[in-house]
C-alpha cells in the first residue's frame, strides 16, 4: 500500500509558539521561520511580550475589539466582517501563506488538510486537499432556510434573520480577503468567495442529534468527536466550568460566574486560563491555568461553558448535559441548538442572574429523560467507527486512479 504524506495546514506546519508541543504526540513537527513585521501604531494590537500560549494572542485581539464582551451577536458579526481589513490579521495571513509554501516544497505532501483558513498557495498547488470546519457546520453551508452563521436565531423563528443577511453575504464572498490574495500575487478565489468548495472533501464534526437537516442531507462527512463535604452539603456531583482560552480573558464575567457557583452544593473543576493568577476561586472550586479538558469532561456531570464547537462536540459525545454561555461566533449557534432540542441551555453571559443559572444546574443535574437521551447518544457515537471510515475513504478517494 502506497505510504501517504499528509500535512495539515494551521496545525502541523506551525509557528514557533507551537515548537515541541505536537512532537511528543507522534507527529512530524514542520516549524516555518517567521520574522513578524508588526505594524506600528495598530489599534488593538495586543501585547505579545508575556504571552505564553498561541491563543492568547488572538483572545487579546478579540477582548480589546470588543468581540467578546457585552455587545450583541451583530455587533460581534459585524466586527467579524473587518477582519481581512485589520492590518495584524492580513500580516498573519501573509505568514500563514509563505509557512504553507515552504511545507509544501520541503515535504510535497499527498493530501492537506485545511482548518478553517485556505491560503492560495494550498488552492493553486493541484495537491488534493480537504476542508476540516472547526466552527458549527452552518458557517460554511451558504443556505438562506438556515439561521444565520454567528446569530444564535432559532430556526422556527425567521423574523430577524434579515439582519444577519449582510453578514452572511460578506462572509461569504469577502471582496477584502479577494484583494489580499490579489496582493500576494494569486487571482481571487472564484466568485470571491472565502472558502472553496474542496476538491477531494469536506470533514465537520457535529452531533446528529445537534445538526441542521439541511446539512445532514449536504454530501459531507461528519466525524463527531469520540473520547475515550462542603461542611457535610456536598451533592455529589462535579460540574466543569470552562469558558475557553478566548472568555477566561474577560475577568468580570469570570468573577461573576464564581461569585453565581460558590453558594451552590456542587464541586467544580474550573479552567482559570491566561488571567489564572487574577482570579481568586471559592472553597468549593479547584482550578488551573490549563486543564487536560477531554480527561475531565467524561468524569464530571455537567459543563458549563462557551460553547466552542469543540467542547460542545466533546462533551456531547460523552453524554454530560450543558449550559451554554455564548460569546461570539458559532458559539450563538451551539447554544441554541441545544436550547431547542431541549438538551442544553442558553443563557447571556452578560444578563444572566444567580438564579437562573442554578435553577439551569438543578434542571441539568436531575432531568432523567434529557440524562437518558444524552447517554443514548453518546453510546451511538461511541459505537461508531468514523475515523477508520473517514480513513477508508480518503484512502479510496486518492488512489482510485492508481
Amino acid at each position: 500500500m502506497k505510504k501517504l504524506t499528509i500535512l495539515v495546514s494551521a496545525i502541523n506546519a506551525v509557528g514557533h509558539s507551537f515548537e515541541g508541543k505536537l512532537k511528543k504526540l507522534g507527529y512530524e513537527e514542520y516549524v516555518y521561520s517567521i520574522d513578524r513585521e508588526q505594524p506600528t501604531n495598530v489599534e488593538n494590537k495586543p501585547d505579545d511580550t508575556k504571552i505564553e500560549n498561541p491563543g492568547e494572542r488572538m483572545a487579546q485581539l478579540l477582548l480589546k475589539s470588543k468581540i467578546i464582551g457585552p455587545s450583541s451577536p451583530l455587533e460581534k458579526m459585524e466586527q467579524f466582517l473587518t477582519f481581512f481589513e485589520d492590518p495584524l490579521q492580513r500580516n498573519e495571513y501573509k505568514h500563514q501563506n509563505r509557512g504553507a509554501k515552504e511545507a509544501i516544497d520541503q515535504f510535497n505532501p499527498d493530501l492537506i488538510f485545511v482548518d478553517t483558513s485556505l491560503v492560495p498557495v494550498i488552492y493553486y498547488s493541484n495537491i488534493p486537499w480537504i476542508k476540516c470546519i472547526s466552527t458549527t457546520p452552518n458557517f460554511f453551508f451558504d443556505d438562506s432556510t438556515l439561521p444565520p452563521p454567528g446569530s444564535g436565531l432559532p430556526i422556527n423563528d425567521n423574523t430577524d434573520w434579515h439582519l444577519f443577511e449582510k453578514f452572511r453575504r460578506e462572509f461569504t464572498n469577502s471582496t477584502p480577503l479577494a484583494n489580499l490574495i490579489k496582493e500576494l500575487g494569486y487571482e481571487p478565489y472564484p466568485d470571491n468567495i472565502t472558502f472553496p468548495e474542496t476538491q477531494l472533501l469536506t470533514v465537520y464534526a457535529y452531533p446528529n442529534e445537534l445538526n441542521w437537516n439541511q446539512i445532514r442531507q449536504k454530501d459531507w462527512f461528519n466525524l463527531e468527536f469520540v473520547e475515550d463535604s462542603l461542611n457535610n452539603k456536598w451533592s455529589g456531583k462535579w460540574i466543569y466550568v470552562s469558558m475557553g482560552s478566548m472568555g477566561s480573558v474577560d475577568l468580570d464575567l469570570m468573577k461573576r460566574l464564581i461569585s453565581a457557583l460558590q453558594n451552590t452544593p456542587h464541586k467544580y473543576i474550573v479552567s482559570k486560563g491566561p488571567r489564572h493568577e487574577e482570579l481568586e476561586l471559592a472553597a468549593n472550586m479547584y482550578g488551573e491555568r490549563y486543564l487536560p479538558q477531554t480527561k475531565i469532561v467524561p468524569l464530571v456531570d455537567l459543563v458549563i461553558t462557551h460553547g466552542g464547537n469543540n467542547t460542545t462536540t466533546e462533551t456531547f459525545a460523552v453524554g454530560k448535559p450543558m449550559i451554554v454561555f455564548p460569546l461570539f461566533g458559532d458559539q450563538f449557534d451551539n447554544a441554541q441548538r441545544l436550547e431547542e432540542t431541549g438538551l442544553g441551555a442558553r443563557l447571556e453571559p452578560y444578563g444572566f442572574t444567580e438564579k437562573q443559572l442554578t435553577d439551569k444546574i438543578d434542571h441539568f443535574l436531575n432531568d432523567q429523560a434529557v440524562l437518558e437521551k444524552l447517554q443514548n447518544a453518546s453510546k451511538r457515537i461511541m459505537n461508531s467507527n468514523k475515523p477508520e471510515e473517514l480513513a477508508i475513504k480518503l484512502e479510496q478517494l486518492l488512489c482510485k486512479d492508481n
